[in-house]
């Protein structure tokens, strides 16, 4: 390996196209101090093997690239530089240490340059020790490095997104269409988490799919523009329904003797299970199917909508409060605490205010805030995780710290929303003054919030 340090004219060097780092960002400071002392310290280069039309050789420039851009707008004519044959590996290695050690990459940035290595053959093993990091560290940023290009141009703006968001982001490697949809997505957020549930209901639905073909059972779909509330095969009525919940379909699902003689109908991630009815009573049934249908079809439909909207609403307002929390001013504290209070003390109405608050939830709520408690788990010992050493435990935080107070009051409000407040005016004013308080706090609700927040799924006879 032949090493040398030459002054080499500047406009016979150029940027390395493979650098991790695509922008050298401002070089001012930089400039004037190589006008007033120099360069103290050399440039890494490699031949590029070319040369320009005078027989100047060409050089690619490994490390220095914020040195080289500051000697040009300090207008040098020549910087000096050692000068080393690589290959390509070295050449992306030396790159790629060098920055995550001494510059600001992006996530980003980084990942592209630790895929640039793998596609010369450099294992994950030996990437992570070369730059100090873990295998786990190297590994997810490839992960991001496989984002398709077409995918980040969807996105507003690719390289500003979070290095959560970029994970995020990459959990959908396998669903393009999901992917990008969540890239262009201006409520990325909410929009993930609605991307999850249907990715876990589809998922759900396969498995239980295949449950129902092993035991024998056949799955329909329900006629054009009917449901479980508002269908039922004829001489058969409705037995249950097995949900898309987050409980795995086995526990639900027994395959019970029985199972073939059943009908099943799918609906949105549902399983309608339809038993025959008995010859002496298939009459009345027929007779007082239409009845029940048209009192049932409008709320289940809209229970189902609030459910679901719920689900998500509260996986992100969670998100958002575990992240933001501790990172807010005093004084937006002090004013969360403040109208929280005043919500849970005076009340909505014309009366004092009665939640259906219990302690192991506003617990519950607690630890996924990221709280430290002593007991998160149920045991022989502990059946709900308001005890004593839990309480205890929040005591002595809100003593040391009494503006953590916030956190109980979001807790509390977490612990009272229920999808049901979603169905009444009277819920939907409820959730005003939480989402308001939100607001105040930094939230920023996405637009099915906003329109939930509206009454979208109150009866319309409830409104009047």
């Amino acid at each position: 390996m032949s090493i040398t340090i030459e002054n080499l004219q500047v406009d016979d060097l150029h940027a390395n196209p493979h650098n991790p780092r695509k922008q050298v960002g401002d070089v001012e400071e930089l400039a004037s101090s190589i006008r007033s002392q120099g360069i103290k310290q050399p440039l890494l280069v490699t031949p590029t093997g070319e040369t320009d039309i005078g027989g100047h050789k060409q050089y690619r420039v490994v490390i220095g690239h914020r040195r080289l851009a500051a000697a040009r707008q300090a207008g040098l004519s020549t910087v000096p530089a050692i000068v080393e044959e690589m290959d390509a590996r070295r050449e992306r290695e030396i790159m790629l240490v060098e920055n995550t050690q001494r510059s600001d990459l992006t996530p980003v940035e980084e990942a592209d340059g630790y895929q640039g290595l793998l596609d010369l053959g450099v294992r994950v093993k030996e990437m992570a020790e070369k730059t100090g990091r873990s295998d786990r560290f190297v590994r997810r940023r490839l992960k991001i490095a496989r984002i398709p290009q077409e995918t980040r141009d969807m996105s507003a703006d690719f390289s500003q997104l979070s290095l959560d968001q970029l994970d995020k982001l990459a959990e959908f490697e396998s669903d393009p269409d999901m992917q990008r949809e969540l890239a262009r997505s201006t409520d990325f957020e909410w929009t993930y988490r609605r991307l999850v549930s249907e990715r876990d209901k589809t998922k759900w639905c396969g498995e239980a799919d295949k449950a129902l073909a092993k035991a024998g059972v056949r799955v329909e779909s329900f006629p054009d523009g009917k449901n479980y509330w508002t269908f039922e095969p004829r001489g058969y009525r409705r037995r249950t329904v097995i949900s898309s919940t987050r409980d795995p379909f086995w526990k639900q699902f027994t395959g019970e003797d029985g199972w073939p003689e059943f009908c099943v109908f799918k609906n949105h991630g549902d399983y309608c299970l339809y038993e025959p009815i008995p010859l002496d009573q298939l009459e009345w049934a027929e007779s007082a199917k239409a009845e029940r249908q048209a009192i049932m079809a409008r709320g289940k439909e809209l229970d189902r909508k609030a459910r679901d909207f719920e689900a998500i609403a509260r996986d992100t307002r969670f998100a958002w409060l575990k992240t933001n929390l501790h990172t807010l001013t005093r004084e937006q504290t002090v004013a969360g605490i403040c109208e929280l209070a005043l919500a849970e003390t005076v009340g909505w109405h014309s009366m004092f205010v009665g939640q259906r608050l219990h302690g192991e939830g506003v617990v519950e709520a607690l630890i996924g805030f990221g709280w430290n408690l002593p007991i998160t788990e149920h045991d022989g010992d502990h059946w709900s995780l308001e005890c004593k050493e839990n309480l205890d435990q929040i005591r002595m935080v809100l003593r040391d710290r009494p503006l953590r107070i916030l956190d109980v009051l979001a807790a509390r409000q977490e612990d009272n929303a229920d999808w049901r407040a979603w169905r009444t005016m009277r819920g939907v004013d409820e959730m005003c003054v939480w989402y308001g308080a939100l607001e105040h706090l930094g939230y920023q609700p996405s637009a099915e919030e906003r329109e939930a927040l509206k009454g979208a799924m109150v009866e319309k006879e409830q409104e009047s």
